[in-house]
Parts: C-alpha cells; structure tokens; sequence
C-alpha cells in the first residue's frame, strides 16, 4: 500500500508539473507571438484535458474521476445556490469576497459586448479543463490512495481535497508567478467540495465559469 500510495503521488506531480510548464511556457511564449497570444486559453486547454487522459488510460472509466453529468439534478442545484450566495455576498457582504465584488451594487449593470462567446469560453474553455484536471484526475486520483477521512456538510473529504485545492492555487501562480493567484486555494476547496459531494465535475465547472462571469461582468459595468 505504502509504495503504491507514493506511486500515485509521484505520477499526480508529475502530471501537474507537465500541465503547469506547459502553461506557464504558452503564457510567457504568448507575450510575443501573437498566434499563441490569441489562442492561449484553447491550447493550455488542450493541455489539461488531454494529460488527464492519457494518465488515466490504463485504468480505464472516466466516469470514475467525475467526467459525468450525474446525479443531475444535485449538481445543478449545488451549482446554482452556490452562485446566489456569491451574488448575494457581493451586493450585502463585499468584505468576505474576493476581487471586486464590492462594485456588485453597482447601479449600472452593463455585460460584456462579447458575453455569449464569454460564457462558451468559460465553461468549454477554461472552467471545464481545469475542473477535469484539478478536481477530477488530482483529486479523484489522490483520493484512491489517500482516501476521505471526514464529512463536511455531506460530502467525503480528505488530505486529497487540500492538497488538490493547494496544487490549484500553486498553479496559477506558477503561470504568471503574481502573489495574488495563490488565493486560489480557497475557491480550490469549494469546487473540490462540489466534487466530493457529488463525485461529478458538473456543478464545479458551472461555478467556476460563473465566477469568472460575474468578475467579467463586474468590469464592464466599472469601465463603462
């Protein structure tokens, strides 16, 4: 057990060192060539959802590792309470969110003029990805062998859920290398949250999208 334990660890880091050199290498290369500047987000993309896939081959069912939309029905309901609470927590109680939430009271709400594509590209682009790499193959893949512990408010959680949220947070900094993208940590432990409770990626990849929207939102109605 001990040696496959470390196995599974040593081939988790593994993985999210490619992704995260990747990324960063396609970050830093994108400030001067404009054809991966313009296409940056679909290739790191294409990095987070294809190394998951190919760690995984040998084991096979997916579905496993929360690439479904079941159940349904409890992941779309996490999923939007969730985001009221974060609309609701922008408009009455900036102090305990992040960015710039305190202009969600803002009386001129305007949407960003490309919001359709906006709300494509969150979710196919970089919340789906991402919430496939970090929750379903690093969290779900620690979790085989540093199983849950407790319970927290219903869902089965362990060190794989911190330890998933950390390398989250570690991982965009690691891109950019700014301080504040560590703070990551904590929205990590909500989507990882979302995903131990339903064992699915759904309601993690239409929160995060959701967040970002709304900070999109937010920054059209500031600059306007």
């Amino acid at each position: 057990m001990a040696s496959e334990r470390r196995r599974t660890v040593v081939e988790v880091l593994i993985v999210f060192a490619l992704a995260t050199g990747a990324a960063s290498a396609l970050y830093n290369v994108g400030q001067s060539v404009g054809f991966v500047h313009r296409n940056l987000h679909a290739m790191v993309a294409l990095v987070f959802l294809a190394l998951p896939q190919l760690a995984l081959r040998r084991r096979g069912n997916i579905e496993r590792y929360g690439f479904t939309t079941q159940p349904l029905g409890l992941g779309l309901l996490i999923a939007g309470v969730a985001v009221v609470v974060v609309r609701t927590a922008c408009a009455h109680a900036p102090m305990w969110v992040p960015g710039s939430c305190f202009r969600a009271a803002h009386p001129l709400w305007r949407l960003p003029g490309d919001f359709p594509l906006q709300v494509a590209a969150q979710l196919v682009v970089i919340a789906l990805p991402e919430e496939l790499f970090f929750r379903g193959y690093v969290q779900g893949r620690l979790e085989d062998v540093l199983p849950p512990t407790k319970t927290l408010f219903g869902a089965r959680v362990g060190w794989a859920w911190v330890i998933a949220a950390a390398l989250f947070g570690l991982g965009h900094f690691l891109v950019t290398f700014e301080p504040q993208m560590l703070t990551r940590f904590f929205p990590g432990l909500v989507f990882g949250w979302m995903f131990a409770r339903t064992r699915s990626i759904l309601p993690s990849t239409i929160f995060h999208a959701a967040c970002n929207l709304i900070m999109a939102v937010l920054s059209a109605s500031l600059l306007s």
